[in-house]
């Protein structure tokens, strides 16, 4: 997998121009390294292009730039003939917007395409993702991975976790993997994974498929369900519901542990994800983990996934304008698991 960072190298950063000519970084950049397009890897040149000063944490939009650029207003479609509003599979625009207009979307690769990669050095490497690395939780799991044993992962959960909008997924280039491809890819051993989440679904679904990864009868149970719950569902039934699942499996899988991921934000400004109840979520979720004994451990994806979105803007990370990760989002997916599970550092 590759880094997000490390010693003081940023490895293709995610940033767009979407309603504003300026994109955030993560740090101060001392020398930007390349701006290339996300899907074909056209190479922007500096003057040209964009223009940074350095020591900016931004760089800029430059005028008859090739860069792909949005104007606020492309954000939020309004009808005409080209609107195609979602569940259409060709939806430029989903609505729902707090507002009560549309919001900007695709589930295929238009915000891949419209995106670039930012390679650069920084002198101020000042992130910290205040993980907890939980090493007295997972201890067969963390056992046979010392021992460089095979190991079985099953993960269920909704479209995140299915791998939307991930290049590879969606069929574009660059071809990136989901996150659990990152994770069994990197993790050193080897590592067979079943991918049984399915888009749309929330924690009650996943008695629908329980049959299904009871039979796996995995080393690690990855639960990864949230989005599409913060909306209609109190956080109290959720957790209800979590522990339910976990309950039934034990009885039947004793030996198979538990990741509990607490999921990205969405979109402030749709109603299906208000700020808010993700926050509640996430801490609830760090509640219940705690109270539990060291079979199941948390990825806190939500903590960090909101400690980006204090430097980067929610655009940078999207892969479908509401409620999906981009490549660089499944990064941050795979990078949290990792260091959960690995117990090296990945946010360095």
């Amino acid at each position: 997998m590759e880094r997000l960072w490390k010693n003081n190298n940023i490895y293709r950063e995610s940033g767009m121009f979407a309603g504003k000519k300026r994109i955030n970084l993560m740090f101060p950049a001392q020398n930007i390294i390349s701006v290339t397009a996300h899907v074909s890897g056209e190479v922007f040149l500096s003057g040209r292009d964009f223009y940074h000063e350095p020591g900016d944490n931004f760089i800029t939009w430059s005028a008859g730039s090739k860069i792909p650029y949005l104007p606020p207003e492309s954000l939020h479609p309004t009808a005409g003939n080209n609107l195609r509003l979602y569940p259409d599979p060709t939806a430029n625009a989903v609505s729902g917007a707090v507002n009560g207009g549309n919001l900007l979307f695709d589930n295929r690769d238009f915000f891949a395409l419209n995106q670039v990669d930012i390679s650069y050095t920084t002198l101020a490497m000042d992130f910290s993702s205040d993980l907890d690395f939980q090493r007295d939780r997972l201890p067969y799991f963390r056992e046979k991975l010392a021992r460089q044993q095979p190991l079985k992962i099953t993960l269920i959960g909704d479209s995140i976790s299915f791998g939307l909008n991930a290049t590879k997924v969606v069929d574009s280039p660059p071809f990136a993997p989901c996150y659990i491809e990152q994770v069994a890819a990197a993790a050193g051993v080897n590592i067979s994974v079943c991918n049984r989440a399915v888009s749309g679904t929330g924690i009650c679904d996943a008695a629908d498929i329980e049959a299904d990864y009871l039979e796996d009868s995995p080393n690690l149970l990855i639960i990864a369900y949230g989005m599409n719950n913060f909306a209609g569902m109190p956080v109290e039934l959720f957790v209800s519901k979590l522990q339910e699942l976990i309950s039934s499996c034990r009885m039947k899988n004793p030996h198979t542990e538990y990741v509990v991921v607490s999921s990205m934000s969405g979109h402030p400004g749709w109603k299906p994800t208000p700020p808010g109840p993700d926050r509640i979520y996430a801490e609830e979720l760090r509640k219940f983990v705690a109270s539990q004994d060291s079979y199941v451990a948390l990825a806190d994806v939500h903590k960090v996934w909101c400690k980006f979105l204090e430097r980067k803007d929610f655009y940078d990370l999207t892969g479908n304008g509401v409620n999906h990760p981009n490549d660089y989002g499944h990064r941050i997916y795979a990078s949290v698991i990792l260091e959960l599970l690995t117990g090296k550092k990945f946010f360095n």
